[in-house]
């Protein structure tokens, strides 16, 4: 029994859409696309019964049932799309089963990211593995076929490479073009929120495709624009300008919005001005429109002030980041054990070894080494951190047994060495058999996850007074003065209301002395308007003294035993104001410094292995 599973990441959108559509591109030169993989996934995994029927088990739907034919499948609307795979390679006797993170009909591209992992699959049960762009191209015309409207093929890069990068949409070739900005930069500026409404992109893309052909003039005003924009925002990501990009961003989506009605919607408004009134530079929403998730980009000591925002308007954070990977695939048969590699590049065939390469340079015989990269997820949910990381390994192997020292494991970066697929002219420094070396590399693969576990902790820090979460990699003392940013802020709340309160006392004063001096007058019968000028001079004189951080006491001596009275209970209200203000000072700076520190270790499930081969070397590893 072979069994067969691919995942795939789904991707965000950051401007160009429609234009992907051919032949739209064609009509607008230099018409380009640009997205990024994020950590929210699509997986198929399928399983060789060797029975001539064909079980499907769709999780997201949580539909589960079984054909005797390619007919019977074929008269299954839920099933359409698998029909079309399974008539294009030919197959029955196997079991499928699909499963997808992201929301439905959130505009991140899931059906198209789990129409690659399925069709991945299937032509690895057929013997018949298609890959990279040939991919991609297979998909697009299934999904083409099946939903009867032109399908764009911006969807497909990003499960299939994975990363950050612009697809260049040139006549006669599509190429793809990485952008060199690192990926935990951009995260650093992104957040994702899912509107609740979910959306159906090809309405609105076969929509403008049909006004664009008519030589609609609104909309082919407005692809242009979202063309320049494009190209706007592959040039701010790739000089690592992020505020230029969320200005891009921002002109995308109001290019996007003129297009046609019905693109935005109450809730994608609102989310977006609650983001952009928080400080983000700009939001759009991901795919044709209509619903679904938005995407934003903000500077990083915003990000906080915006996820607070959004969760004032309809809808919820979806906590997926950036990732560098694209599809990974396993593999098992009775005769193999399962391996996983980044994009099917190193996947092993049936029956064959475990791929194994070499170093140049060095001196003397080469010794046996495990190169292992894994992609690591970290999730907290209380927090909010959904961080996904790549990290590479590599342990010596003993040459007398063929096992692996994971003890002696040091972090490295593959593309640092000078790795080739045929060995120099030197010996091997070991005397384990090839097959004793094969067998401790493969059974080491549950090792490999427990030391990732033991060794790629994230400390995260907790501030329960203010609810307040560290950011991925925030050092202690960035959190802590954001914590005293929002302590003082507190503290200039608290200032007001007791600035209004002791103003009531002054005044309560005031009224009471002018009250006692008529009361004064009346009964001498002589009004001492003297006096009470004397009064309301020294009354202002104090309360502006007091309201502007000043003593109270006013520079002319009192004329009377009355006024040194009365501006000695000013004295005093001045007094009780310090005191309670200083008190409350101290309460928040208190409540800010105290700070507690998260581990979070990720779980095996978490840590998704993308490389895993032997690597020969000469010179230390």
């Amino acid at each position: 029994m072979k069994k067969v599973t691919v995942r795939a990441p789904v991707r965000a959108d950051l401007a160009g859409g429609t234009l992907d559509l051919w032949p739209l591109y064609l009509f607008h030169p230099g018409s380009r696309t640009v997205n990024v993989a994020v950590s929210y996934h699509a997986e198929s995994e399928v399983v060789e019964t060797g029975n001539g029927s064909i079980e499907i088990h769709l999780t997201d739907q949580q539909y589960k049932k079984r054909y005797e034919s390619l007919a019977q499948l074929a008269a299954d609307p839920k099933a359409a799309l698998i029909h079309r795979a399974l008539e294009h390679f030919h197959l029955t006797g196997i079991q499928i089963t699909t499963r997808t993170d992201a929301p439905r009909g959130s505009g991140l591209g899931g059906s198209s990211a789990l129409s690659i992992t399925l069709v991945r699959a299937l032509s690895e049960i057929a013997r018949s593995p298609v890959e990279g762009d040939s991919l991609i191209t297979l998909v697009r015309d299934l999904e083409t076929r099946l939903l009867g409207v032109p399908a764009g093929i911006q969807d497909y890069y990003p499960p299939v490479y994975g990363g950050l990068s612009a697809l260049h949409l040139n006549p006669g070739v599509v190429s793809r073009h990485p952008i060199s900005l690192p990926i935990e930069q951009l995260s650093e500026h992104f957040l994702l929120h899912y509107s609740g409404v979910a959306h159906f992109s090809g309405t609105n893309n076969w929509e403008m495709y049909k006004r664009q052909i008519d030589r609609d003039g609104r909309v082919h005003e407005g692809l242009e624009k979202i063309a320049q924009t494009a190209i706007a925002m592959e040039k701010a990501l790739e000089s690592g300008d992020m505020q230029s990009a969320g200005e891009a961003l921002a002109a995308e989506w109001e290019n996007r919005k003129a297009l046609i009605d019905g693109i935005s919607t109450p809730e994608l408004d609102a989310a977006i001005g609650a983001a952009r009134g928080a400080g983000a530079w700009g939001g759009k929403v991901c795919g044709a429109g209509g619903g679904g998730c938005i995407v934003f980009l903000m500077p990083a000591d915003r990000r906080e002030d915006v996820r607070r925002a959004l969760a004032t308007v309809p809808g919820r954070i979806v906590e997926a980041l950036p990732v560098a990977h694209g599809l990974t695939i396993d593999i098992t048969d009775d005769t193999q054990s399962t391996f996983s590699f980044a994009r099917g590049r190193l996947m092993a065939r049936p029956h064959e070894s475990l791929e194994q390469l070499y170093v140049y340079g060095g001196q003397g015989d080469y010794k046996p080494y495990l190169l292992a990269e894994g992609v690591i997820t970290h999730s907290e949910s209380r927090s909010g951190i959904h961080q996904t990381t790549v990290r590479s390994y590599i342990a010596p192997i003993s040459g007398t047994d063929g096992s692996v020292d994971w003890s002696q494991a040091r972090p490295v970066t593959p593309e640092s060495f000078d790795i080739r697929a045929v060995p120099e002219s030197r010996q091997m420094e070991t005397v384990a058999t090839a097959e004793a070396l094969m067998q401790g590399a493969t059974q080491s693969e549950d090792a490999f996850r427990q030391f990732v576990e033991q060794t790629e902790k994230l400390h995260i820090f907790h501030n329960p007074a203010f609810g307040f979460w560290s950011q991925a990699n925030e050092m202690r003392d960035a959190f802590l003065e954001r914590c005293l940013e929002e302590a003082n802020r507190l503290l200039e709340e608290q200032s007001e209301r007791l600035e209004s309160t002791f103003r009531r006392r002054i005044d309560q004063l005031r009224e009471r002395s002018e009250r006692e001096q008529r009361e004064l007058d009346d009964k001498n019968e002589n009004i001492n308007e003297e006096g009470i000028m004397d009064v309301n001079v020294a009354w202002g004189q104090a309360l502006y003294n007091i309201t502007s951080g000043r003593p109270a006491s006013v520079a002319d001596a009192p004329h009377s035993v009355r006024e040194v009275d009365y501006l000695e209970n000013i004295a005093q209200i001045q007094r009780a104001w310090d005191r309670e203000l200083e008190s409350r000072r101290e309460e928040v700076t208190s409540k800010a410094r105290s700070i507690e520190e998260m581990i979070i270790t990720p779980a095996a499930r978490n840590i998704e292995i993308t490389k895993y081969l032997i690597l020969w070397s000469a010179q230390p590893l």
